[in-house]
């Protein structure tokens, strides 16, 4: 059967090669713990997830990043996709 692998990252900026502030992932329909150290995270950029095959699905809503006095969101959120079987 083939499932849905999700990656969220948070970039610092839209850049593809920008650090990476945030990352969840979902592999197998299950969260997973990732360590709090940055360093020991399985991508440090977009593009280092995007390399390994990652597939992006949702780009940053750049909308938010017009104003930081207003803006509420995180900004550089990208979703990303693999699909597996498992």
């Amino acid at each position: 059967m083939k499932k849905q692998d999700l990656l969220f990252l948070t970039a610092s900026t839209t850049a593809p090669d920008s650090t990476i502030v945030s990352i969840n992932l979902v592999e197998n329909g299950v969260i997973q713990i990732l360590p709090q150290n940055a360093d020991e995270w399985p991508y440090q950029t977009l593009l280092e997830a995007i390399n390994d095959g990652w597939r992006i699905i949702k780009f940053p809503e750049q909308a938010l990043l017009l104003n930081e006095d207003t803006s509420y969101g995180l900004g550089c959120e990208y979703v990303l996709e693999k699909i597996n079987k498992y």
